[in-house]
């Protein structure tokens, strides 16, 4: 991935921006979107992304201002202007400042934007790849493939080929984030670690000691960080050693939070061990990570071989299964699935990751099967595992509870729905008003109202009480749904789609489609063609 910074003053041309392609979908991930360059630079310094498109004229600080200050905080960014004028200063400045390329405002669409972009991707590779033999990643290569140390006698200067021949210590870092297979359901986007790993290397670097070391840092995964450490000088005990290297953790991993707000464990190895050693301990050993899933608030904690084997590995899933969890629900089975439920707290509350994992992942799937088929009768709203998920942070177990039982009581809320008739004839009139007239801007609160011949607070006082959910809601439920419809059915683009379906804005559009689908427009568009 290359991590991308948007910029720009105008918050309607950085929304369009930040929604004219799938950046995730080409190689790109955003670190940072917004209109305020003194953020921008903060974000910068933070991060250190590796491709920055930045407007030029801006107040208080413009683009060029921007970059210059960039630039004196080191790091080989590359630069993307938009502009909206033509101007030969700006060329000059832009020419001193090491800067790539422009896009005038006016020309700016889906295709001019990727060009470029696309041309800058190709750049930074290159560049990653004439360094891809540094000492970072022979460490990794060490760690991950057990690759024996003589192979890169030829490629290294004889200290740094020592260095591989070592016995380290070691911290890894773990970002707190949702359990792998919620993504199959609801679709994340989580920050890769690799944002942080300037970071993490700055904080390492500044808390060394006489005695402790930062060697080499490197992603083992795109959520955890492994950091090198030696221990110089004369240590003796074991006492010692682990006060050493106890102590170090600990202010890195106070560090780290106190500048990320919480997101990140920190595990300390005290056992010594070459980078070939340690990887085969770590991959032996990995699933005591997991045991984070269940913990509310970031830890310190020690990584051990030990500490993996009792309940860790060989342990009996619980019977219970995807299917009958369905029956029990389809059901209202409140009683078995409230014992399901206590099941599942009570194994947050012993820190049982085995049952915690196996039960969540059972009622994701349960709730699968009700994606889509389900519907309530009245309202016509379809039974979505994303809709209202993004109120809950699913990487805490408290709240990953809290969204599965939100979830239950909706499917029986929409099960439990009556039919149109059960409405007045005013509400029922709305409803067939709205979904023949949905593709019209006319087809809103105030002219739904209209249509029935009622005042717009009445309606939408009415309309909450008997359908269950908000007018503007409902209209924009429908609206989408016939958006998807028009995407399955034809190659529209998007802005034809939103037309269609009775937006004058497709900015609008797509951030209504991504509030309710949780992709845009766009990657719904690319998956539909890379399934056929």
């Amino acid at each position: 991935m290359i991590n991308v910074l948007l910029v720009d003053d105008e918050k309607l041309a950085l929304e369009y921006l930040e929604n004219i392609i799938d950046w995730n979908y080409y190689g790109f991930y955003l670190v940072g979107v917004t209109s305020d360059p003194e953020q921008a630079l903060a974000i910068y310094k933070k991060c250190r992304p590796e491709l920055i498109i930045s407007d030029v004229k801006m107040p208080v600080m413009s683009g060029l201002e921007l970059v210059d200050a960039m630039r004196e905080y080191g790091g080989n960014s590359h630069i993307l202007f938009l502009s909206a004028y033509k101007n030969f200063d700006y060329v000059k400045q832009a020419i001193r400042l090491n800067i790539d390329d422009y896009i005038l405002k006016s020309d700016l669409d889906e295709e001019t934007l990727l060009k470029k972009i696309l041309r800058l991707k190709e750049v930074i590779e290159k560049e990653k790849a004439k360094s891809s033999y540094t000492i970072n990643v022979i460490f990794k290569e060490l760690f991950e493939k057990n690759m024996p140390e003589e192979q890169y006698r030829i490629m290294l200067d004889e200290s740094d080929y020592l260095k591989l021949h070592k016995n380290y210590y070691y911290l890894i870092l773990a970002q707190r984030v949702v359990p792998r297979f919620i993504s199959s359901y609801i679709p994340q986007n989580p920050t890769p670690i690799s944002v942080y790993g300037y970071q993490f290397s700055s904080i390492c670097r500044k808390n060394e000691t006489e005695r402790v070391k930062l060697v080499s840092v490197f992603d083992i995964n795109e959520n955890e960080t492994l950091a090198v450490l030696d221990l110089m000088g004369n240590v003796y005990g074991e006492k010692e050693i682990v006060e050493n290297i106890y102590y170090y953790a600990r202010q890195v991993f106070r560090s780290m939070n106190r500048e990320t707000e919480g997101r990140f464990y920190l595990y300390y190895c005290r056992r010594k061990g070459s980078l070939r050693q340690f990887g085969k301990l770590y991959h032996e050993n990995k699933n005591q990570l997991s045991q984070r899933y269940l913990k509310k608030d970031a830890q310190l904690l020690e990584f051990s071989e030990s500490l993996s084997q009792p309940g860790l590995q060989g342990a009996v899933p619980p019977s219970v299964t995807p299917e009958d969890l369905y029956f029990r629900i389809k059901q209202e089975d409140r009683d078995g699935i409230g014992m399901f439920l206590q099941t599942v707290k009570d194994a947050v509350l012993g820190e049982d990751y085995v049952t915690y994992l196996w039960y969540i992942k059972s009622i994701f799937e349960a709730f699968h099967m009700f994606e889509g088929s389900l519907a309530g009768v009245r309202s016509g709203r379809r039974f979505s595992m994303m809709e209202g998920s993004s109120a809950y942070d699913l990487s805490i177990p408290e709240e990953l509870v809290s969204y599965v039982e939100f979830k239950v009581e909706e499917i029986w809320f929409l099960q439990g729905e009556k039919d149109e008739g059960a409405c007045s004839s005013t509400i029922a009139n709305a409803i067939k008003y709205i979904r023949e007239h949905y593709g019209e801007e006319e087809c809103s609160l105030s002219g739904v109202a209209k249509h029935v011949n009622i005042s717009p607070s009445w309606l939408s006082t009415k309309f909450k009480e008997e359908v269950g959910t908000g007018i503007n809601d409902f209209i924009n439920s429908v609206r989408i749904e016939n958006a998807k419809k028009l995407f399955e059915s034809g190659d529209y683009m998007v802005y034809e789609v939103s037309e269609r379906v009775g937006y004058t804005s497709s900015q609008y559009f797509s951030k209504i489609f991504k509030d309710f689908t949780g992709i845009t427009p766009n990657r719904y568009r690319r998956e539909l063609t890379d399934k056929k």
